[in-house]
């Protein structure tokens, strides 16, 4: 099972991205840590997760994504990002129908998926989640348009375990809260920064081995301008840890251009063009870098006299 998230991230300097974030567990009989749950698509604008059944959400991810590439309108982005949740939600059904030989209600889907990209239609990044309606026996996607009962602080969307949806809506409340007042609309035009990903850090670090999530936190982020990329993650620090990307430690050698890697404490980010011990050696100088910075700002205990 899974925990996600979908959310509009806002900057300092204004600029907004939508990062999809979920855990690296899969569980079936075994745990399994390894696992890509968030998938980019080609068209570079959008990308999607899964929560639920694994039989059912990975052919169905895969065919999605694929998808992307097959239909020539979808890859080159002339199918505006709602026209391309509604092809893919028509892939996801035509594969439900093609389900024969099965158990009574084994036809069911036991999968839920974050869709969420930059429209440039509309200007604007949008998120949906689709799940299987019982009753019509199709897939339907809800659009979220407001915060998801979190005051002022932006569109957000999670799906997964029910028990780990309640952990993860209490732990970013508090996370909020504390930040942003209990209103979570304070200061004025307060927005998402990292907390969804500091709730989903927190989550993982508590799990043991048996809970249904667990691994390494994994995510995709989506730019304004159309452009999208894999975030990498030092797990479960920078020191101790590995670098991870899509839920998969890198080995020693395995050299490539990450263009943005996380320090789960610090939220500081740079990027990479090599192996592990060089992407250490960055974010390391990033965070010297950002103290540095810091320290410049305070105040001296003591002035020199005049």
């Amino acid at each position: 099972m899974t925990i996600s998230a979908a959310w509009i991230r806002t900057l300092e300097n204004g600029a907004e991205e939508l990062l999809v974030c979920s855990d690296s567990r899969l569980s079936n009989g075994k745990r399994f840590d390894h696992c890509q749950k968030v998938f980019r698509f080609t068209r570079t604008d959008a990308a999607i997760c899964f929560a639920g059944d694994t039989d059912w959400a990975y052919p169905m991810i895969v065919a999605a994504v694929t998808a992307a590439d097959l239909h020539l309108p979808s890859q080159t982005r002339a199918l505006t990002l709602s026209r391309f949740k509604s092809h893919l939600i028509n892939i996801l059904n035509q594969m439900q129908r093609e389900v024969h030989s099965f158990v009574k209600g084994e036809d069911i889907p036991g999968a839920t998926f974050i869709l969420a990209g930059y429209d440039w239609w509309y200007k604007k990044f949008r998120i949906w989640k689709i799940d299987f309606s019982r009753s019509e026996m199709i897939f339907i996607a809800h659009e979220r348009t407001g915060s998801n009962a979190f005051g002022s602080l932006g569109k957000i969307e999670f799906s997964g375990d029910k028990d780990w949806m309640v952990a993860f809506r209490d732990e970013l409340k508090k996370k909020a809260q504390k930040k942003y007042g209990m209103s979570m609309n304070s200061p004025k035009g307060c927005r998402f920064n990292m907390e969804p990903f500091e709730a989903i850090r927190d989550l993982l670090r508590r799990s043991s081995p048996t809970d249904s999530i667990g691994g390494a936190p994994q995510a995709v982020k989506i730019y304004q301008f159309m452009n999208s990329a894999d975030v990498a993650f030092f797990w479960p620090n920078v020191e101790e840890g590995r670098l991870f990307l899509s839920g998969r430690p890198l080995l020693d050698y395995e050299r490539a251009t990450i263009k943005s890697i996380f320090d789960p404490d610090t939220i500081n980010s740079t990027w990479c063009n090599g192996n592990t011990a060089s992407a250490k050696e960055q974010i390391n100088s990033s965070n010297k870098n950002e103290r540095s910075s810091v320290d410049d700002l305070e105040v001296p205990d003591q002035y020199p006299a005049e």
